[in-house]
């Protein structure tokens, strides 16, 4: 009697709930670090699209300023995970206290053993909870300095990069004399001890993949994605890659994916929560720029770009659609027409459309007009966007507005028709596999959103990554941040706040030619980690929060 008492209080009670109500899963996010790219712009695009996503309290990440806790965040995963569906956890951050801590970490072998099997036996505990996890191997950049690497990188980092590259190429036996010769004198000129200290913890975060690629096998995860960090064709990054491809040969192929980058993981991964839950995969149909198109290598990175992209698509839990016509996402990539990805401050994106931009264009609006979803994925240069691209896309004109996108976007930004606001999706930032995932994922959650949070985000994305990292950030590094001799990277508070003011100026004098100021005035625009590398763009009210602890 007690039973049916309670079934029908509990049905009763559904019954007053509003019918649009629409509970969703709870999904649970550990991020890298506290970045916007990986933390807020990543909680925010699913929170969009009406997705439940929670976050440990914010001491507990990464940051600039400290390493996160494992202790705290496993305590805290699983205080959560029976109220909890889905859980996407960083193994960097459980394991080592997040990803500059990766690359960074004294930890013994003893702790680093004890994280990574209490990680490997989450789900015997938490069986119900689907776990996806994601990592990263070590990066190998050309040169980069304390606090995100180990200090000698500001005096032996060049040298280091060099050294792995020759080393990679000797033991694929493509070095030549030349090179032999130049590897023994810049191993000559990198301490020991360096080269010790880089050597053995490499060594040891590899062994870390080793064992997480094992519970791969033994099932202790339902998806595992690894991304390789900053890397090159030849590089010490490449030379882990190698092995970890020898390592995965006999993995399911199902449930587990490698390929370039790290700070795009978090997205792809909760993209494919939602469609494991939704019970859909969504067709992803994919075209280029003219000129080396789909062969592209893109710096930062060793693999042709149509191989990254397959693999994302693929990781967020779609499939790759070989006609246009059923697709649910068509998906755009702005590669340099000579197949060379030079950086956003280069002289050559001075704005200029060409010939293969235009023909670009209009292939991405004849989409849109012909109601499609649209995503743009623009990669031509590195650390920023294509500027004749983007200020193409506030240019052109929707000829015929699609019937699907409504009357709500009638007044966005006080220019209805421009094409760059009835794209389903576009990013331009950092590297070509950070910009493909954060549109792919984007563009496959858009149809869970209304046009109003839809434009929200291409709003951040068009002011983070043309606005600031295209243009603003190099203007405020020259004028003030060298000028006065800063240390970038290294900000103090009054310097910071001087900076974010300049930024903040530039930022509106620039996108006030594209962008109403009624729309610029909703935004903010500041420096989370005391560096001018990333800015947060983020709403002056009603921001979402991202922790709801």
């Amino acid at each position: 009697m007690r039973i049916k008492t309670t079934i029908v209080a509990v049905l009763m009670c559904m019954c007053l709930l509003p019918f649009e109500v629409e509970a969703k899963e709870k999904i649970l996010f550990i991020p890298m670090d506290d970045r916007p790219v990986c933390m807020s712009y990543t909680v925010n695009s699913l929170k969009s699209a009406g997705w439940d996503i929670q976050t440990p309290p914010q001491e507990y990440i990464a940051s600039y300023n400290r390493t996160g806790d494992p202790d705290k965040l496993y305590a805290w995963l699983e205080d959560n995970a029976l109220l909890a569906t889905d859980a996407i956890v960083s193994s960097d951050s459980l394991i080592y206290g997040g990803l500059v801590a990766s690359r960074t970490h004294e930890l013994s072998e003893q702790v680093i053993d004890a994280r990574t099997q209490r990680l490997l036996n989450f789900k015997k505990k938490f069986g119900l909870l689907r776990l996806y996890v994601f990592g990263t191997i070590m990066r190998s950049p050309k040169a980069s300095s304390a606090p995100v690497e180990p200090s000698y990188y500001g005096k032996y980092g060049p040298q280091i990069f060099l050294m792995g590259a020759l080393k990679d190429k000797q033991e694929m036996k493509t070095i030549s004399k030349k090179e032999a010769k130049e590897l023994q004198e810049v191993l000559k000129s990198i301490p020991a001890e360096v080269q010790t200290d880089l050597y053995t913890r490499r060594k040891a975060n590899l062994e870390v993949t080793k064992k997480l690629l094992d519970g791969v096998k033994d099932n202790a995860f339902d998806y595992f994605l690894l991304g390789k960090d900053d890397t090159a064709v030849n590089s010490d990054a490449h030379r882990d890659a190698r092995e970890i491809d020898s390592a995965m040969k006999n993995l399911p192929a199902w449930k587990i994916r490698f390929f370039a980058g790290a700070d795009q993981l978090g997205l792809i991964l909760l993209t494919r929560a939602v469609n494991k839950i939704e019970q859909t995969t969504p067709l992803v149909y994919t075209f280029y720029n003219e000129g080396v198109g789909e062969k592209t290598i893109p710096t930062y990175e060793d693999t042709v770009v149509k191989k990254t992209l397959r693999e994302h698509i693929l990781a967020a839990g779609a499939f790759p659609a070989a006609i246009s016509k059923n697709a649910d996402l068509g998906f755009a990539v702005n590669t340099p027409e000579n197949g060379l990805c030079l950086s956003a401050t280069s002289p050559l994106n001075n704005g200029q459309l060409t010939g293969a931009n235009k023909n670009f264009l209009n292939k991405v609006q004849g989409f849109v007009e012909s109601g499609k979803n649209v995503g743009v994925g623009d990669i031509a240069y590195s650390n920023g966007s294509d500027n004749a691209l983007v200020a193409g896309l506030f240019a052109t004109k929707v000829r015929t507005l699609p019937k699907k996108h409504g009357k709500e976007n009638v007044g966005r930004a006080g220019h209805v028709s421009e094409l760059a606001w009835y794209l389903g999706a576009y990013a331009g930032w950092n590297t070509a596999s950070n910009t493909l995932g954060y549109a792919i994922g984007q563009g496959i959650l858009r149809p869970y959103m209304n046009e109003n949070k839809k434009n929200d985000l291409l709003a951040v994305r068009y002011l983070d990554e043309w606005v600031y990292q295209a243009h603003v950030r190099q203007d405020v590094r020259n004028d003030l941040i060298y000028k006065n001799q800063w240390v970038d990277g290294s900000l103090k508070p009054k310097q910071r706040a001087e900076a974010e003011a300049a930024i903040s100026k530039g930022m509106l004098i620039f996108a006030s030619k594209y962008m109403a100021q009624g729309e610029l005035k909703r935004w903010k625009f500041t420096l989370p980690w005391s560096r001018m590398f990333e800015v947060n763009v983020s709403l002056k009210t009603d921001e979402i929060k991202v922790n709801n602890n």
